[in-house]
């Protein structure tokens, strides 16, 4: 199984442009070493999870993998695998650390490597969607509200950070200090935040099509029953699905069960666009379709 190429982002390009008109080959070098050690320990700790690597970005501070499966590993693998880059930091920090106390290396370049790293860690440790910081933070919000309301709720907290590190950064600028780099940090965690919030809905419905077409072919799913008012709207039915699994609503009426729906009746109801639509609704719908006449008599 073999991982895609990294493919760095705009800004990144940018700012390594900038490095080289100004001279500064050796500082590159070790940023773009640090950077590479980050983002492939996410990927070694995902595919030691079986998981696939599809697209791997790399930005100014770090890097996104995007691993279609994830959801389906759980929470905890979430976690390890965004606290793997980190580690990587944390790892080459000592190393430096250990090089400079025994005077093993040129101190000028085994301290860059450590502030480079120091700088990678702490960022990235930001609790600010997507990275590592965030993707911890929705990790564990996952196991209470569920995949997609918890990235709503990382993405918010995300761009809060954001904000609070740009201001901060603005500050730092106009009262005479270098906070120029808080402020384009800021820049990218909004950037990317756009593509993950655009991506976000759309990967939930990849999942569940994907446990279609496994039952369609005959393939053995966990069941996942739920238990619904008639009164729930499709929408929020919606947002409790699982990827890999089978699911069955259970729909409630006066304290008692009036019926059940299936994936197939729950994707045909939401291919039909109402998403304020009924369990109820829903349920006497299949109700109607199933008594009606099929074909000539």
């Amino acid at each position: 199984m073999r991982s895609p190429l990294p493919r760095p982002h705009p800004i990144l390009l940018a700012l390594l442009a900038i490095g080289l008109l100004l001279g500064q080959g050796t500082i590159l070098v070790i940023y773009i070493g640090s950077l590479l050690l980050h983002e492939s320990s996410h990927v070694t700790v995902a595919r030691s999870l079986g998981l696939r690597v599809a697209r791997i970005e790399l930005y100014p501070f770090g890097g996104q993998a995007d691993i279609p499966d994830l959801e389906l590993a759980g929470p905890l693998a979430e976690i390890l695998v965004a606290l793997a880059g980190p580690l990587a930091n944390m790892v080459a920090l000592a190393a430096a650390a250990l090089l400079l106390r025994f005077h093993l290396s040129m101190p000028g370049r085994t301290e860059l490597l450590f502030d480079v790293n120091l700088a990678m860690l702490l960022v990235n440790l930001l609790p600010a969607y997507p990275l590592d910081g965030g993707r911890v933070v929705h990790a564990w919000r996952s196991r209470a509200v569920g995949w997609t309301p918890a990235g709503r709720e990382a993405l918010a907290l995300g761009r809060l950070v954001a904000l609070l590190v740009a201001a901060a950064g603005a500050v730092a600028q106009l009262s005479g200090y270098p906070g120029w780099q808080a402020v384009v940090l800021a820049g990218v965690i909004l950037w990317a935040q756009r593509g993950v919030a655009r991506q976000m809905p759309l990967s939930r419905w990849a999942l569940w099509l994907r446990a279609l077409a496994a039952l369609s072919r005959g393939e053995v799913l966990p069941l996942q029953a739920f238990a619904a008012a008639s009164g729930s709207e499709l929408r929020l039915v919606l947002r409790r699905l699982f990827g890999g699994r089978a699911h069955r609503v259970y729909v409630y009426e006066g304290g008692r069960v009036v019926g059940a729906l299936d994936d197939q009746a729950l994707y045909d109801a939401a291919q039909e666009g109402d998403l304020d639509r009924t369990m109820g609704e829903i349920l006497r719908r299949e109700a109607l379709d199933r008594r009606a006449p099929h074909g000539p008599p």
